[in-house]
């Protein structure tokens, strides 16, 4: 065979070409931003947008300046749709999702599929078609799921779920010879998924960075006896020890110390105490059924204890039930309606929910009953942004940054703001502002890396400043996705799988071991065909790169 034939044939391979749309689809997306706390973000890939954005500019859209001020999403027309920013989009997509999601769990399967086929008209993304498709099921439209999952698969080839369906559909269709043709199809990356899993389902906790914002979400709660090292009681002694390691920010010792302490058995003045510690550790390693246990308990030992049933609201959020994580509040406040921790995390259910005006004014409240914990007014500037309210929420943190001088937080999330306003020097600024006032923070490590590699064009630095950021966090998600993104598209294919195959160890979600997977691949395919089609490769990889690609 000719080596102009081996080119074709290879060129022909069915994998091969899905791998290239992959790296394609890569070579676009962009790096993550990795927030302080999973509650308080909407969305974790501002970075991708900036390009977009700048393109619009460039072709006179008047997209930047509108911005809705209500959450009517369900009504707008494809008109008002077309003038928002690619952001916007994505924002009011992820609501409708949320909406969608929670009308599932209710059974109302119409109604979740109207919701996820609006969310479709502001972005066609893959998870979208696959949940209405799984409505569709449940309505016995078969042929409509069979199109949504060809629709999500278009968009995510390595989508399991929807390959799942697919083949589920043609099952039903009689078609047993195609369904059989994408089961085999699927069968290897089924049983990676099936491995990976078993090995990521495994519960552990998310990196220290995650933790930290966890704990610090809280203020100090001083309706807890602080535990005293004793060493008459054992089961005080480790709960002792366990206070200590969070402290120090030990967490996995913290974790074990913890569950052995009410192994033991505590003194009753720590009991509840010590299990809502528990709980919190299992909701963070993914376990929410143990961990409203815990609070359950929790609770039952002291039916006065908030912070537990503001931990139960948490999960009841996870769950998609925003009713009952309401309830929670309710029920809190009737315990103590001056509680400013309440009014704070409550605004945080507002906020994930798309009600940035109620998240705004429980965040007021919180600052009303207590101005010293400084997350209450950072969320009161981002979701005064939300809303349009730009004067508003810049002036919020210019007096957050006069109030709270020496917080790296405070200095990083304006970065974020500030660099959403195109004011690139201030937003620089911050981020090594951030940086020098806490050395140990991945997060503005990796904010300023991605402005350096995307704004200012200086990839050597932005390798630099990622690889800090994991010498400060390996276990740092954003992290690892960031610095494997910016290594392949800089060509150093070999160093970008490294961080990809790492990116599989981190994931902990199916999803997340999915997108992992198929970066690996995707990155193994480029490496082969580089190495034996250099020019071809080149040429190859160029054209799909210009392709448009769905965002």
């Amino acid at each position: 065979m000719s080596r102009s034939d081996r080119i074709k044939e290879f060129m022909e391979n069915k994998n091969w070409k899905f791998y290239c749309t992959v790296i394609a689809s890569i070579a676009v997306t962009g790096a993550s931003i990795y927030y302080l706390s999973s509650l308080s973000s909407s969305n974790k890939e501002d970075f991708k947008f900036k390009k977009e954005e700048a393109e619009e500019k460039k072709l006179g859209s008047d997209t930047t300046t509108t911005r809705p001020t209500k959450n009517n999403y369900e009504g707008m027309s494809s008109e008002t749709i077309a003038k928002l920013s690619i952001k916007q989009r994505t924002e009011a997509a992820q609501i409708l999702k949320t909406k969608g999601n929670n009308l599932f769990g209710k059974k109302q399967w119409k109604e979740a599929a109207q919701c996820y086929t609006k969310a479709i008209e502001f972005k066609a993304d893959p998870v979208y078609y696959s949940n209405r498709a799984a409505c569709y099921a449940n309505l016995g439209d078969n042929d409509r799921v069979f199109d949504d999952c060809n629709s999500a698969l278009q968009l995510n080839p390595v989508y399991i779920k929807a390959l799942n369906r697919k083949a589920h559909s043609l099952e039903l269709r009689g078609d047993q010879e195609e369904a059989l043709y994408e089961n085999f199809k699927n069968e290897v990356a089924a049983r990676s998924m099936e491995k990976l899993m078993k090995k990521t389902k495994k519960p552990r906790l998310p990196s220290s960075t995650f933790v930290s914002a966890y704990f610090d979400s809280y203020r100090p709660d001083k309706s807890r006896a602080e535990p005293i090292e004793s060493f008459e009681n054992e089961g005080d002694e480790y709960f002792f020890k366990s206070y200590q390691a969070i402290q120090s920010k030990n967490y996995q010792e913290a974790s074990k110390d913890c569950t052995k302490a009410i192994e033991l058995g505590c003194s009753p003045v720590y009991q509840a105490h010590a299990y809502n510690i528990k709980g919190t550790f299992l909701f963070l390693k993914g376990n929410a059924k143990e961990a409203m246990e815990c609070f359950d308990k929790s609770i039952q030992l002291d039916p006065k204890y908030i912070q537990s049933y503001i931990k139960r609201s948490s999960i009841c959020i996870e769950q998609g039930n925003l009713i009952e994580a309401l309830k929670q509040f309710d029920e809190a406040i009737e315990i103590n309606p001056t509680d400013p921790d309440i009014y704070y995390h409550r605004g945080q259910v507002h906020y994930i929910s798309g009600n940035f005006e109620k998240a705004v004014k429980d965040y007021s409240e919180s600052i009303r009953l207590d101005d010293s914990f400084v997350y209450a007014p950072i969320q009161l500037g981002v979701a005064q942004y939300k809303l349009g309210h730009i004067d508003s929420s810049l002036a919020t943190f210019e007096s957050t940054l006069k109030k709270f001088p020496q917080s790296s937080e405070v200095h990083n999330y304006f970065g974020e703001l500030l660099l959403e306003q195109q004011n690139l020097p201030q937003a620089l600024e911050m981020f090594t502002k951030a940086i020098a006032l806490d050395q140990n923070n991945p997060l503005p490590y990796i904010n300023k890396a991605m402005l350096t590699y995307q704004v200012m064009s200086d990839p050597n630095e932005a390798i630099r400043l990622c690889k800090i950021a994991l010498t400060v966090d390996p276990a740092c998600d954003a992290a690892v996705a960031s610095l494997a993104q910016i290594l392949l598209e800089q060509g150093k294919l070999e160093e970008a799988l490294k961080y990809y195959e790492i990116a599989i160890d981190l994931a902990r979600t199916e999803a997340e071991v999915e997108h992992a997977i198929s970066f690996v691949e995707a990155t193994k395919a480029q490496i082969r065909f580089t190495k034996e089609y250099p020019e071809q490769a080149t040429e190859c990889l160029t054209k799909l790169r210009q392709q448009p690609i769905n965002v």
